[in-house]
């Protein structure tokens, strides 16, 4: 069944997205399409296939997105998540299927996509949300795990990743990034959702080796407002939890209040902290620009890893399942897609295999879901596929009796 996409936003997850969509007999014509023209014709340029036209879209302006989406079958988002909406709304206008890679920050946003589920529903379309890494890979390792257990206990996802590199660099969106540290985290205890201060409950976190002991810190993060959503099972609690070399540094500046949206006043004049900081900060790296820094050695490797854990009950007996979840390092990312990082390799592969499933007909939900909704072939399928792309997923299963 072959399907024609539209992908709005040219920037480190929708190059990959480009490069691997392409790969597929399945996939008809590709439409790229940026506010910034010039980045989506580079990169239809750079990967040289006569299906790729690029074209210039404002995603704060229904219509056009709408209009340009008219003659697709799915809608792929790989802007920033406050425009979600818009696209969404967009779709909705042209007939197409939609699919993100989340939803925050502001992850109030959450809400009010889900209103629009049975828009979705009744218009025979369906809108795929957290279909990246994490939220993306994270959701269907803990369906995988849910399916199998009467009752959830505990679910804790802990991430660490680190960049080795001679200068500050940017491998992914600021504005997304400093509003994720600055907002306040959330966790899900006894059927409610808590706020806790930034930064807080600091924990000493085991990982695989090489990486071993590391701090990590309460993170905002989607799958702890969704998994208790959708598959509820009386879960009782949830958080998730991330570390890495630079968190004392954000910590430091989220504490000085630099990541802070509230104006100040400078010499009379009100300024956002954050905004300034926006300015200050140099801009996203281009594929070129990256893939340049690696041969001349600036940036030096870079990797992470997921560990996700489920505790629950199923038929009297305590078991716990824990996967892991090691990324390619960057340099070997290069063999494939040049230019990419680990991460926007391995969020942007995982959403283009999302996006392969559902325009192929093979997720048959309808209305807003998530990627823990998916029916278990459709998981299977999709982390067969991770496999294939050099993600390596392990699992521990523990059980005990009561």
């Amino acid at each position: 069944m072959k399907f024609d996409v539209l992908i709005v936003g040219c920037g480190a997850q929708g190059s990959v997205i480009v490069s691997e969509l392409i790969k597929h007999p399945e996939v008809g014509k590709i439409k790229v399409a940026d506010v910034d023209f010039k980045k989506a014709k580079k990169i239809a340029e750079r990967i040289n296939k006569k299906k790729i036209s690029a074209y210039k879209v404002d995603a704060h302006n229904i219509n056009e997105i709408a209009a340009l989406s008219s003659d697709v079958d799915l809608i792929v988002n790989a802007v920033i998540p406050r425009f979600n909406l818009n696209i969404m709304h967009g779709a909705l206008k042209s007939g197409a299927n939609y699919l993100d890679l989340a939803f925050g920050p502001p992850y109030n946003t959450l809400e009010s996509q889900l209103k629009l589920h049975r828009k979705f529903q009744n218009a025979d379309l369906t809108a795929l949300i957290c279909a990246g890494s994490a939220p993306g890979i994270t959701n269907v390792l803990i369906a995988h795990a849910a399916e199998k257990l009467n009752s959830l206990d505990r679910i804790l996802i802990r991430i660490f990743d680190h960049m080795q590199s001679k200068k500050f660099i940017l491998t992914w969106s600021p504005e997304t990034l400093l509003g994720d540290m600055a907002e306040n985290p959330i966790i899900y205890q006894n059927g409610k959702y808590i706020r806790v201060p930034t930064f807080s409950e600091e924990e000493i976190y085991n990982f695989p080796e090489p990486i071993g002991e590391q701090t990590v810190y309460a993170h905002v993060h989607e799958e702890v407002l969704t998994i208790p959503h959708f598959i509820g099972k009386d879960l009782r609690y949830m958080d998730l939890k991330l570390g890495g070399p630079d968190m004392p540094i954000i910590k430091s500046m989220v504490e000085l209040g630099i990541c802070s949206t509230k104006p100040i006043d400078v010499n009379g004049v009100k300024v956002t902290p954050l905004d300034v900081l926006l300015k200050l900060l140099p801009p996203t790296l281009s594929l070129e620009e990256l893939e340049n820094m690696v041969k001349t050695g600036v940036i030096i490797d870079a990797y992470e890893c997921y560990v996700v854990t489920v505790e629950g009950t199923r038929l009297n007996k305590k078991i716990t399942y824990k996967f892991i979840v090691d990324f390619p390092k960057l340099r070997e990312v290069q063999k494939w897609i040049p230019g990419a990082t680990h991460e926007s390799y391995v969020t942007g592969v995982s959403a283009a295999i999302f996006a392969k499933l559902l325009g192929e007909g093979k997720i048959k939900d309808k209305g807003v879901i998530s990627t823990e909704c998916l029916d278990r072939d459709v998981r299977e399928t999709f982390l067969a596929t991770l496999g294939q792309k050099g993600v390596k997923i392990s699992q521990i299963t523990k059980k005990q009796l009561n």
